[in-house]
């Protein structure tokens, strides 16, 4: 286990060490309260139980030895006058009557002291806990902010299937495991040592012997339960794949219903899917079975060392060994430590879940950028004359090739249509182009400049992308189309709304251009979310320009506005369009056809359709109606 990354990270979260140690100091105060606390209860039934012929309410632990003594009444004149003969007769009403009374006082007097320790502990518990949340929020936001800027640095997080996965498991259940264990060792850390130690002593004191021998049994029991507790973890993340997987071939049946219905096999179907559904059951009931932190064989040991600890207890205060007020007191006490050795372990398997999740984050923050601007980079002008691929290869996260000695030249103002049936390989290609993406052999060119030696921020100026995986952020529609550049006014943003038939639309939002849209703000259909996009691109007037066509379903009445807003925003522009509809394709000048990472096809969209036999498959696959759904009951009548 590695904890030097652990610790690194702190340091990487920016966490001020003297908070941590005030939160640590106030964890050993809430302990010593704790155990004060403890001991008042003790007084307190020390005197609920004192006879009323006593003057002194005595405290007593194991042997009878004596803890604390507290006075009821000073002796009375009748009393010294009596000497020890009246001592030992019975003493008179009015007399005991008066103990009473300052038995009383004395009882109301700890019980304040008592909720007066209650309430200072709230008190602070209430502040730590506000502390520990927003300390361990801030942990976390600091390692999600690092890996947010080490994105940044690299390219695969460009392709749709290969690249976002793993990055997100690191953002989001990574960085929670660190989370919780980072709070779970600041609360905890100090505090619980602290008052396992306070307890074990205030048992001792208590129970004597009986409290030691305990001691001896939790120990030996902490061993059992600690493996068993091993082994049902282990257990639970076997039974949990098990269930997963059986989920997995359930959601399989489903997605194959299409194919069930056309070949008549409702019956063999059926079978086979009550068959994956009973392993389901199974599977689910054993992952059912131990999700939950003791097993059925722990419980057990639990429940027989309860039972034997309530009963030597309970023989040794029949037997006159043990007084009510420390019997009481030592099962309370032995409950809390049973308590604090299970959160003491809990903590444990916290911290060492997030020493595990931290070598996965700083392996990933420690890997090298694959995006590099070379000193005394280049300024790249707009792209005047073409861009050339010379023997590209690209390579997924995996290994997998998603494009192999791909070359390819794309004259400045022409329109390139991009076909295949791998979305990341066409993906990778138009990546490229702003250096989303570098290859891992070959280069890129513009203009006969390498990209890798040119500046960033002059490649990426010349670059507009229209993606419709991220078409809007969850902000106002103005930084949707300006994306917070504060030299674009509103009159520029809504002329390039205007541009891409946005603006009507924005006009009817509740509060227009700052509108908040997205998922926690006001619904946008996907077309208008598109067409913002579109205004987007346009403000920024790119001298290239990456379309990828919409293939949700759109509206007859709307198709004409994207084409138009395309149209516009295409002239005197090099596009290269990722391509869903026939048209697009018949427009363009060259059509670059993509099988297994290599160009297998490449020519205008009429030459294809007299040469290659995988354009015309693709073309019927993708753009036939009757092939994809696309024609409706109905559509075909009169």
């Amino acid at each position: 286990m590695n904890w030097g990354d652990y610790h690194r990270l702190r340091e990487v979260a920016r966490i001020d060490g003297s908070r941590r140690g005030i939160i640590h100091a106030a964890g050993i105060v809430q302990a010593i309260l704790l155990l004060a606390l403890l001991f008042v209860v003790g007084l307190a039934l020390a005197v609920m139980t004192v006879d009323p012929s006593e003057a002194v309410a005595t405290f007593r632990g194991a042997q009878n030895l004596p803890l604390a003594r507290i006075p009821l009444t000073p002796p009375t004149e009748a009393e010294a006058d009596a000497g020890a003969d009246a001592l030992s007769a019975e003493l008179p009403e009015p007399v005991l009557q008066a103990r009473k009374i300052a038995a009383q006082g004395m009882l109301a007097l700890i019980l304040a002291v008592g909720l007066g320790l209650l309430v200072l502990m709230t008190v602070l518990d209430t502040a730590r806990r506000w502390a520990l949340a927003r300390l361990s929020a801030r942990f976390a936001s600091g390692i999600r902010r690092q890996i947010h800027r080490q994105m940044y640095r690299f390219g695969q997080s460009s392709l749709p299937t290969e690249g976002m996965g793993p990055t997100l498991e690191l953002f989001s259940q990574h960085v929670d495991d660190l989370r919780d264990g980072f709070r779970a060792g600041l609360d905890q850390r100090w505090r619980l040592p602290v008052t396992l130690i306070g307890l074990t002593a205030l048992g001792l004191v208590l129970g004597g012997w009986l409290t030691l021998f305990l001691i001896i049994l939790a120990t030996l029991l902490a061993f059992l339960v600690s493996s068993m507790m091993r082994r049902n973890a282990e257990a639970s993340e076997t039974a949990d794949r098990n269930a997963a997987m059986k989920l997995s071939l359930l959601q399989e049946d489903l997605g194959q219903i299409r194919t069930v219905r056309v070949f008549s096999i409702e019956s063999v179907d059926n079978r086979r899917f009550d068959a994956h559904l009973d392993d389901h059951r199974e599977a689910d009931a054993t992952r059912l079975r131990f999700d939950r932190d003791f097993g059925p064989g722990t419980t057990i040991l639990l429940g027989i060392s309860g039972a034997l600890a309530l009963g030597m207890i309970g023989f040794l205060l029949i037997a006159g060994q043990l007084e009510l007020p420390a019997a009481v007191l030592l099962l309370a006490t032995l409950a809390l430590m049973v308590r604090c050795v299970t959160s003491i372990n809990q903590m444990n398997l916290d911290r060492r879940r997030a020493a595990r999740s931290a070598s996965s984050v700083v392996s990933f923050l420690d890997r090298r950028p694959e995006i590099l601007q070379v000193p005394n980079a280049k300024f790249l002008s707009p792209v005047r004359e073409r861009i050339v691929l010379e023997n590209v290869t690209v390579e997924g996260p995996t290994g997998r090739r998603l494009l192999e000695g791909v070359s390819l030249e794309l004259p400045a103002g022409s329109k390139t249509g991009i076909m295949g049936r791998d979305e990341d390989s066409k993906q990778a290609l138009v990546c490229l182009l702003p250096r989303l993406l570098d290859p891992r052999s070959g280069r890129v060119r513009m203009d006969g400049l390498d990209l890798r030696e040119v500046t960033l921020e002059s490649l990426r100026a010349q670059v507009a992308t229209v993606f419709q995986s991220d078409l809007i952020f969850s902000d106002t529609v103005a930084f949707n189309i300006g994306l917070g550049d504060p030299s674009y006014d509103l009159p520029r943003l809504i002329e390039a709304a205007k541009q891409s038939h946005a603006h009507h639309i924005i006009q009817d939002l509740p509060e227009g251009y700052d509108t908040f849209v997205g998922p926690m703000g006001h619904y946008l259909r996907i077309d208008e979310q598109y067409r913002i996009a579109l205004a987007r691109a346009w403000l920024f007037d790119p001298s290239i320009l990456i379309i990828e066509e919409p293939t949700f379903p759109i509206e007859d009445s709307i198709k004409p506005l994207i084409d138009d807003a395309i149209a516009r925003l295409c002239r005197g522009r090099t596009v290269v369009f990722l391509a869903h509809r026939l048209s697009t394709l018949r427009a363009c000048d060259r059509v670059v056809v993509l099988h297994n990472g290599r160009i297998e096809a490449l020519g205008t969209a009429k030459e294809l359709q007299a040469t290659s036999k995988l354009y015309r498959h693709l073309q019927y696959v993708e753009f036939n109606q009757f092939a994809s759904g696309g024609i409706e009951a109905g559509q075909m009548q009169g």
